[in-house]
């Protein structure tokens, strides 16, 4: 019971419940297992448990006539799967979930789940804003496939991943496939890989699957001269203040 505590407890989504509210939660969930590459499930399957990732990473994506796949996010843990079905009460999912490798996830019984909501304390306002997030984000990613290059959209994207990760932002490994951030950013790989040798000139030098920005500043000028949000975004804060602790300016 202590470990499933924790584990709840390591979830942003359950970190502010009450002790009685976090047990009710655990009589009623389960964590299960999903092999590298297995569905958690697909679209049209019955919408049955809210999931919530607790190791691993999902690619959640659809399938075009033609067999192509268009990814529409790519979640690690402490992320939910599908809450924006769950909340909208449909009753079937609306794209397919696998697992990019070893997975664990929380499942809630979705009928469960909303017949107890109301006795969950925050944990309504705390989907409701992460959906609210979603929502904006992919407002931004609308945004920027209308103004940014194709170059300007992966500089961004290597920066948030960066951020996400917690990457030495001098040199790291990408934590996923070319092939599914290509998909991620709406690209066909051939695309993507040329797309990467231009960065170069601009800051970052990406060699197989190894990423090092050798001018942070060079690449934020780079990908943020057409976003909206430049001047507040989250993600620069973010990498500078690391960049900070790093050198030692932050201690």
């Amino acid at each position: 019971m202590n470990m499933e505590i924790q584990t709840f407890r390591a979830l942003p989504l359950f970190a502010s419940l009450s002790a009685d509210e976090a047990a009710l939660l655990i009589r009623n969930s389960r964590i299960s297992q999903c092999k590298r590459g297995r569905f958690l499930y697909m679209h049209g399957d019955a919408n049955n448990y809210f999931y919530v990732v607790c190791r691993g990473t999902v690619q959640v994506f659809r399938e075009t006539p033609d067999g192509h796949e268009i990814t529409s996010n790519i979640l690690i843990a402490g992320d939910t799967i599908n809450a924006d079905e769950v909340v909208s009460g449909l009753t079937i999912h609306m794209a397919n979930a696998r697992a990019v490798d070893e997975l664990a996830v929380l499942e809630i019984p979705v009928k469960w789940l909303r017949d107890n909501l109301k006795d969950l304390g925050s944990l309504s306002a705390h989907l409701l804003t992460g959906l609210a997030d979603r929502l904006r984000s992919a407002e931004m990613e609308a945004e920027h496939l209308t103004t940014m290059s194709a170059a300007q959209i992966v500089a961004c994207y290597l920066q948030k991943i960066c951020v996400l990760y917690n990457f030495d932002p001098h040199g790291f490994e990408l934590p996923y496939t070319k092939t599914l951030i290509a998909s991620r950013l709406r690209m066909e790989l051939e695309t993507f890989s040329r797309t990467l040798q231009k960065l170069k000139d601009q800051g970052v030098t990406v060699t197989g699957s190894h990423v090092s920005f050798s001018n942070i500043r060079k690449a934020e000028n780079f990908s943020c001269s057409e976003c909206s949000i430049a001047e507040d975004c989250a993600t620069h804060r973010l990498l500078h203040a690391r960049l900070d602790q790093r050198s030692g300016r932050g201690a």
